[in-house]
């Protein structure tokens, strides 16, 4: 009989390529199938998916009311009232001119008279005069809006018996027969 030395060291780097064997490269091994069938179903019953969207859309509109405003009335033209202010306002202008400022001072003069004279006329007119007059303005009002939208379609399928639940995109009616991708996995435990 013939006996085989082996030493304890030797034994030790055995365990550890075992060990390595097991941990890296048995699991990596895969035992497993895929199976991909393509089935029919039959649509039980179709539930519409809705989804609700505001919106703030700015919109412009005119906005009226009523408002007391002072009265305005217009002079009639150029009267005795402007036609004194306006020689007087010359007389003055023509004094404070001098040389060849002399015509220039005194147009002025009398047009600043003649203005004068008229601004009066028109406080005088207008003095505790009110009106009741509608005023209007264009303003801009944001309205809130909430608008509903179909988002999809919750779909109960009988297929091989059971009954499942699926979301599509498309719609479809109850007893419509539709095509469904089965996949089947086998693995070993």
């Amino acid at each position: 009989m013939r006996y085989i030395y082996v030493s304890t060291k030797g034994i030790k780097v055995m365990k550890f390529i075992l060990s390595i064997f097991f941990i890296i490269i048995l699991p990596s091994i895969s035992f497993s199938k895929t199976m991909i069938i393509q089935t029919s179903g039959y649509i039980q019953s179709v539930e519409v998916l809705k989804k609700y969207i505001t919106q703030n859309i700015p919109r412009k509109e005119k906005i009226c009311e009523m408002k007391r405003v002072p009265v305005q009335k217009t002079s009639q033209g150029f009267g005795a009232d402007n036609l004194i202010g306006a020689l007087i306002g010359g007389a003055i202008g023509n004094k404070l001119g001098e040389g060849g400022g002399k015509q220039g001072s005194t147009a002025i003069g009398a047009l600043i008279g003649s203005e004068v004279v008229r601004n009066q006329k028109g406080a005088l007119a207008n003095e505790n005069q009110f009106v009741e007059k509608e005023v209007c303005r264009i303003q801009t009002i944001t309205y809130t809006e909430t608008s509903e939208q179909i988002s999809g379609y919750k779909l109960k399928v009988e297929v091989d018996g059971d009954i499942l639940e699926f979301r599509s995109n498309k719609s479809y009616n109850p007893g419509d027969t539709i095509s469904i991708r089965k996949e089947i996995n086998y693995t070993l435990n």
